[in-house]
């Protein structure tokens, strides 16, 4: 990515190749272009949520008949294998359209509530839409994670004001033509192209709300900005994910889920298992079989489809890259794979394992490296592992890996993190009916699932007479009386544990209500 003030290139990142010279979004259009999605918003708000519903599946037949033109889109723009932009990109899309068109206009009708004393009325939640809101997205994941956010949105009424990631503008840009092409409203959904200082710009618009995908420092900028207007935010942010492998885990299976984990999309996955936590019974032979996996794993241009690493996709993370592992080797740490880029212009970083004796005081281990790398340490009890993996600063996802499922889920109930997943890794992000989230500096909030949707409305409370034989002049009301302080007094004997001591109370609280309602004629 390059961009002047006027304009923005985007590159393959595997060839440096040109793909496309880009007009920035001037941010003197930015006030008329949230006044034209406002306008298209209110009008779309009024439509049926079963009418909003099927332009999702009208979405999804457009977006299966672009499949192969958007895979390859993905892949140049970012550089990961094709199969990765379909599997983890596209076919959770398709999904999560699916999901929510089925079931947004069940979950966003009236829900009524309970009462459990004032059984002569009624209250229900009312679900209406924020307004315009703003997505804020990543390079790693263009298209799913944007996109999710974005049906959701529109689903529920709101418009979108969409500003991916200046590195991959052209997938971005593909979102808004697919829904353009599926007949959502003209305006609707606006994309705006720029870097830092354009999403800033759109922040000072003050968007209904705001969802954001990115580092946990870009995410506190954001944040401090919006609070400055009061714009509630929502934040997914880094994450540096520990998978626990305790000693009866399947070696073959244990060390399979590591290497996709830790190195799915060269590891620039929020998501990706970057401290691997192993039993130490058994961590050096997982060392040893884990090595020989990544020695196979192939990395290229993902032109040639006979990759399963492609390139670094953002340049600054390799300086990144370059700082974690100079320091571990100065710190006499073990590589026991990787730890060098294969070329000078350093697009592709060797698959890398670290450990050591003090590993865990590296950056290595501690920040977020976001790439193609992962440190191992061992543990000797269950305690320690659950201590170590709960020492760190986020807490966004952690994996168990075990035979022992019973254990696997009570180890889960004490990690400080958004999402577990026992004997399995990461893919949890792309399902539509389970949400996703961190805790502590993994951001807060959620996405995707039913409560991921309940992010894009307001909850409006509604309280009412169950018939207008009820309504009359409340107890509490002015003028006070002694009568009304013993009536409240005696309802408060109802909460008593004994079920004797409330029935003799019952009549005492009627009796002092009637003749109060009778004495201040309130009937």
């Amino acid at each position: 990515m390059q961009q002047t003030s006027e304009q923005l290139v985007t590159r393959n990142p595997a060839t440096g190749e040109v793909l496309a010279t880009l007009n920035c979004t001037p941010v003197s259009e930015l006030t008329h272009l949230f006044e034209r999605a406002k306008a298209a918003q209110e009008k779309w708000a009024l439509l049926s949520r079963s009418t909003r519903s099927k332009y999702l599946l009208d979405l999804r037949e457009t977006l299966i008949q672009r499949v192969d033109e958007i895979s390859e889109l993905i892949s140049k723009e970012n550089g990961k294998p094709k199969i990765e932009a379909l599997s983890a990109e596209l076919f959770p899309s398709v999904d999560m359209l699916t999901y929510f068109a089925k079931h947004a206009r069940v979950v966003l009708e009236d829900q009524p509530l309970k009462l459990t004393l004032m059984k002569h009325r009624k209250s229900y939640l009312n679900y209406w839409p924020l307004g315009v809101v703003a997505v804020i997205s990543p390079w790693n994941y263009p298209f799913m994670l944007p996109f999710g956010q974005i049906l959701m949105a529109l689903v529920a009424g709101n418009a979108v004001v969409f500003k991916p990631s200046e590195i991959t503008p052209l997938v971005g840009l593909m979102i808004k033509e697919l829904c353009d092409q599926s007949g959502f409203p003209k305006d609707l959904i606006q994309v705006v192209i720029g870097d830092g200082s354009v999403g800033a710009a759109v922040v000072e618009q003050r968007p209904a709300k705001i969802f954001f995908t990115g580092s946990v420092a870009t995410g506190k900028k954001i944040m401090s900005a919006a609070a400055k207007h009061l714009i509630p935010v929502n934040l997914e942010l880094g994450g540096k994910d520990a998978m626990i492998v305790l000693a009866d885990a399947d070696l073959d299976f244990a060390t399979s889920a590591a290497l996709w984990g830790a190195f799915t999309n060269s590891g620039q996955v929020c998501a990706s298992v970057e401290r691997l936590l192993v039993d130490r019974s058994i961590s050096e032979n997982f060392s040893l079989l884990l090595k020989a996996k990544m020695a196979q794993l192939r990395q290229g241009p993902s032109s040639t489809s006979a990759n399963d690493l492609g390139p670094i996709t953002f340049e600054k993370q390799k300086d990144v890259y370059q700082r974690h592992i100079q320091q571990a080797k100065d710190s006499n740490a073990q590589f026991i794979a990787g730890g060098e880029f294969i070329d000078s212009d350093r697009r592709y970083l060797k698959p890398t394992l670290v450990t050591g004796e003090g590993i865990e005081s590296l950056d290595i281990y501690n920040e977020e490296s976001f790439g193609p790398i992962a440190a191992l340490t061992t543990f000797t009890s269950v305690e320690e592992a659950i201590e170590k993996a709960n020492r760190s600063p986020y807490g966004l996802l952690a994996s168990v890996i075990t035979r022992n499922h019973s254990l696997g889920e009570q180890i889960a109930r004490r990690l400080e993190v958004g999402t577990v997943i026992i004997n399995e890794v990461a893919y949890t992000a792309g399902l539509g009916e389970t949400p996703w989230g961190g805790v502590k500096e993994s951001g807060f909030g959620r996405s995707h699932s039913l409560m991921g949707l309940m992010e894009f409305v307001n909850v409006r409370h509604i309280h009412k007479p169950r018939s207008h034989l009820f309504v009359f002049k409340s107890l509490w009301w002015f003028p006070y009386s002694a009568f009304q302080y013993e009536t409240f007094r005696s309802l408060l004997a109802l909460y008593k544990r004994s079920w004797f001591e409330k029935a003799k109370a019952l009549p005492i609280f009627l009796w002092n209500l009637i003749h109060f309602l009778k004495n201040e004629k309130r009937l």
